[in-house]
């Protein structure tokens, strides 16, 4: 079973997340802060993460990015960036995400079919 790392510290979304990924067969981890994230993706090396941009504590989801890019250990693994902050996919991008996705301007089936594209499984949910 494929593993995601969901790094959100909106309760209530980040337990969406999980459930809707647990139900199309993932297993999910949640961290709700950055430095937390970095840990979680270091020792568990999940196949794919979800991260939002803004984080409490000293890390946001820039800081974050950066480290999982910077680490031997982590640096392969696809990153996608979630956020309400439009003008920032570009710094995220370049920093590495593999895609850039307003919360706002998506749905949780379309978010596990960009998620099954990443972890290169073919099949939709809808």
């Amino acid at each position: 079973m494929k593993k995601i790392l969901v790094v959100e510290d909106d309760q209530p979304l980040a337990l969406a997340y999980q459930k809707k990924f647990t139900q199309a067969g993932y297993v999910v981890d949640l961290a709700e802060d950055g430095e937390t994230g970095v840990s979680h993706a270091a020792l568990g090396k999940p196949d794919l993460i979800i991260l939002d941009i803004m984080l409490p504590g000293g890390m946001n989801g820039f800081d974050v990015l950066q480290q999982l890019k910077l680490s031997e250990n982590t640096r392969s693994i696809p990153v996608i960036v979630m956020t309400n902050l439009a003008e920032e996919g570009e710094s995220a991008i370049e920093l590495g995400a593999k895609e850039y996705l307003l919360k706002v301007n998506i749905t949780l089936s379309e978010l596990i079919n960009k998620a099954k594209q990443y972890l290169g499984e073919d099949r939709k949910v809808s």
